[in-house]
């Protein structure tokens, strides 16, 4: 069997006690109704009270075990046994009383109109509470149906000589009318659960893989904050050799001033300054370093200065861009905060800025050139980021945010779609504006802190 097959099983069997639990508060009354009234039989009587009570009892213990079966969700091979043993007995105690009733009324008479209107009641409702599986249907439709075609064929038999001829065929033709309302009504109710268990099965597989997604996107943002770093390693360590230079040279002079005795307060003052600065400057590095290298989505986002931002991000491209003969030209900044986290909107910028000079590169342009302006309105702040490089066709504009779309020979193409991602989470956006300026201009829009 296979793992969807059992699980089919095991749904329909919910199934039953399910609407077995239902159908207890029906059977008890029913039984409740039988004892007390007998349908004016004298010589069954006692047999009809007596199986009465019987199954009064029995919908109490066939309400506990479908009760505790649905509380749980699940049914053991041993509850399924037990729920076969009881319907099955269901079935016969209402044969037994309804049978006898007919028998002893001699299929005559008001009481009897009532008998076969509980035999039609009861085989017609099995078809909505049994029909999941023929070892519950099939014998509760015979132990109603079958006896009372016996009992029109002995009258029929009788001295009487009634013509009880339309009753046989009548009931013969409802129970094979109930075979084949079955026969439909399972084929529908198993397709129905069918496509449930496998839209089911769908979503689960769906949720898994979205799961695999986001852990896959995690990285993937975590692998390219890595790779701008590394992109970057020749400007960060031309960066920190100047500082590291100018300490070095401080100390020399000092040294040689004191060997010389020409050392003095004015001097030691000049030198010291020049290292603390060195010394903070390679701090500032190290820690814009370690902010970019960190999960920062586990970062609360807070108010930062737009200059902030700007001073952890472009010295790092700074000394990459001179070495490459581009001049990164930045306008003049606005007392602005903006509400976000500052190491996600750096990796933005630093993502536009390595594309900036990507396409320069790529054009071999004689004017090498990189601006960042920006501008602001009452809600939102925009940082505009464009090049000399090669303008960007149309339809490559179009297709710029697609997920690994690429055309640098060893490129990832996920740096604007992650940048876009981080954005939505910002409630911003990151866009092309290829209609307002002469060059590929790229904006990213963050909304402005509420306080500032």
């Amino acid at each position: 069997m296979s793992d969807r097959d059992a699980v089919l099983k095991q749904f329909l069997r919910l199934e039953v006690a399910r609407k077995g639990r239902l159908t207890s508060y029906a059977f008890g009354a029913f039984a409740l109704f039988s004892f007390m009234y007998g349908y004016g039989c004298v010589k069954f009587l006692p047999i009809i009270k007596v199986t009465s009570i019987f199954l009064t009892i029995l919908a109490v213990i066939r309400f506990l075990l479908f009760k505790k079966i649905v509380e749980k969700n699940y049914i053991t091979a041993k509850e399924w046994l037990w729920s076969v043993i009881i319907i099955n007995l269901n079935g016969i105690g209402f044969g037994i009383i309804l049978n006898l009733a007919s028998f002893e009324l001699q299929l005559t008479g008001h009481h009897f109109a009532m008998t076969t209107t509980l035999i039609a009641g009861l085989v017609g409702a099995s078809i909505v509470t049994l029909s999941y599986f023929p070892i519950l249907f099939i014998p509760f439709q015979t132990y109603l149906l079958i006896p009372q075609i016996f009992i029109i064929l002995y009258y029929y038999f009788s001295p009487h000589k009634i013509n009880y001829l339309p009753l046989i065929l009548m009931y013969v033709m409802y129970y094979i009318y109930q075979l084949k309302q079955f026969r439909s009504y399972r084929s529908d109710l198993v397709q129905l659960f069918t496509y449930q268990i496998e839209l089911e099965q769908k979503n689960k597989e769906l949720e898994e893989s979205k799961d695999v997604i986001v852990d896959q996107t995690v990285k993937l943002v975590h692998a390219s904050r890595l790779a701008v770093l590394g992109e970057m390693s020749v400007g960060i360590a031309h960066e920190i050799n100047n500082p590291l230079s100018v300490i070095s040279s401080s100390v020399q002079m000092l040294d040689r001033s004191a060997k010389t005795d020409r050392l003095n307060q004015e001097v030691i003052i000049n030198y010291a300054e020049k290292i603390y600065k060195a010394v903070a400057r390679i701090s500032s590095i190290v820690k814009g370093l370690k902010l970019l290298a960190n999960q920062s989505e586990r970062v609360p986002k807070k108010e930062v200065l737009v200059s902030e931002i700007l001073n952890e991000t472009t010295p790092f491209y700074q000394e990459h861009f001179n070495a490459l003969g581009i001049k990164l030209n930045i306008k003049p900044l606005p007392e602005q905060k903006i509400f976000c986290h500052p190491v996600q909107i750096s990796q933005v910028l630093m993502n536009l800025l390595k594309n900036a000079s990507d396409a320069i590169l790529e054009g071999q342009e004689n004017e090498r050139w990189i601006s960042l302006d920006c501008k602001t309105d009452h809600e939102f702040f925009y940082f505009m980021i464009s090049n000399s490089g090669k303008k960007i066709s149309q339809e490559m504009a179009r297709k710029l945010f697609t997920p690994f779309l690429t055309t640098k020979k060893n490129g990832t193409g996920i740096g604007l779609s992650i940048s876009l991602a981080i954005m939505k989470e910002h409630d911003g956006e990151i866009y092309l504006d290829y209609d307002h300026f002469a060059h590929t201009t790229f904006v990213v829009k963050l909304p402005i802190s509420k306080t500032s």
